[in-house]
């Protein structure tokens, strides 16, 4: 009688060349994948073509090259988009690294790369530091991968002046902490007309693109400055222990310059260039009515004080204001940008008007590296 039972040995060797086998035709079918991708391509990265994918649910037959970017960066970054949402890539590297992706493998394909030497995801990044308050006052920017730790010196080092030769130093230790970055979450929203999605045109991608970085920088800044540190939010420097404070009652321009002094005598002015004042738009109407002394000018001139560069916004609360070196705040950006449609709103409020709902997703976090490089001021009167 023929035994059909194959030994251990030859059951573990047909089972590694089954796996081997379908390996081979998995290759097989992302090489048909691609070259079917590059066939539909038109030689462009489109932006309101994804847009469009999205809103149908329907990203891979309406949007091939824009879905296989998506899923480029998901490998890359060994994570999906959240449900609904597709990655747009952000710079070039993540381009160069679609095109490897996209056309490995295919004869004849160079003709479908990405013509564009911006990357579309770049234009909204681009956007969202020009509206940024916070990125025109010279925050630092750190572009990441993984969670960040910052390490930094905490307390003195003694010194001393030595009597003798034979006088020994005092031994004195140096203290390290870590100021941590880990990934947050930004999401922002804004509608527009469905009229306007349709359009491929460069001129209405650049549009749709400005103005989802405009509200995206409107809720940064505001985070940046007072968030709360809870509910996913990063914490704001004004919540930030160790940021120093002066007493806002009745304002005068002495207590001005003690905000510039107290940052000061902490030796906390690490690049002066990089100094200056954030402020509500309230306390700027008071500061540019409010004499230094009698008959010597106003506290505030134009977008300055103290001689120092004076940034106006709604971002932070009324009646506050801070000073500080902001190179010492750094905005780690992890370089993952998602974007989601919403074709119906709330009780299908936007399919009545034509209107479609945008929403983006951007990963940052704020790290404060020395709180006494900034003083504060609440409550101003």
């Amino acid at each position: 009688m023929i035994n059909t039972q194959l030994s251990p040995e030859l059951e573990e060797n047909a089972r590694i060349l089954d796996a081997y086998t379908r390996e081979r035709f998995q290759a097989v079918q992302d090489r048909m994948d691609r070259r079917a991708i590059a066939n539909r391509m038109d030689g462009d990265y489109n932006f309101a073509r994804l847009l469009c994918g999205l809103r149908e649910y329907d990203v891979a037959r309406l949007a091939p090259y824009e879905s296989a970017c998506s899923d480029a960066i998901a490998r890359a970054c060994g994570r999906q988009p959240h449900h609904g949402y597709a990655f747009v890539p952000v710079d070039m590297q993540q381009v160069s690294l679609m095109r490897r992706d996209l056309t490995s493998g295919i004869g004849g394909a160079g003709g479908y790369l990405v013509s564009t030497d911006v990357a579309p995801g770049n234009i909204f990044v681009g956007f969202l530091h020009a509206n940024s308050v916070l990125i025109r006052q010279n925050v630092s920017r750190l572009a990441l991968v993984g969670n960040a730790g910052f390490p930094k010196i905490s307390g003195t080092i003694s010194n001393y002046w030595l009597p003798t030769e034979g006088v020994g130093l005092t031994e004195s230790q140096m203290n390290f902490a870590i100021a941590a970055g880990t990934p947050k979450s930004l999401g922002s929203y804004c509608e527009m007309s469905d009229l306007l999605l349709k359009q491929t045109s460069a001129a209405a991608q650049f549009f749709v693109l400005r103005e989802m970085a405009r509200a995206t920088a409107a809720e940064l800044d505001k985070k940046l400055l007072s968030g709360s540190g809870a509910s996913g939010e990063p914490t704001g420097l004004l919540n930030v222990n160790g940021v120093g404070s002066v007493a806002g009652t009745s304002l005068a321009y002495g207590g001005i310059l003690d905000v510039i002094k107290n940052v000061e005598n902490a030796s906390a002015l690490v690049q002066p260039a990089h100094a200056g004042f954030v402020l509500a738009p309230d306390v700027a109407r008071l500061l540019r009515a409010r004499e230094k002394a009698v008959g010597s000018g106003m506290i505030m001139n134009g977008n300055t004080l103290a001689d120092f560069p004076a940034q106006v916004t709604k971002s932070i609360p009324d009646g506050s204001m801070v000073f500080g070196d902001w190179s010492q705040m750094v905005l780690c950006e992890w370089g993952l940008l998602e974007v989601g449609v919403d074709p119906y709103g709330s009780d299908g409020g936007l399919f009545k008007k034509g209107f479609v709902g945008i929403r983006t997703i951007w990963t940052i976090d704020p790290v404060v590296l020395h709180p006494e490089s900034f003083n504060k001021v609440v409550s101003i009167t």
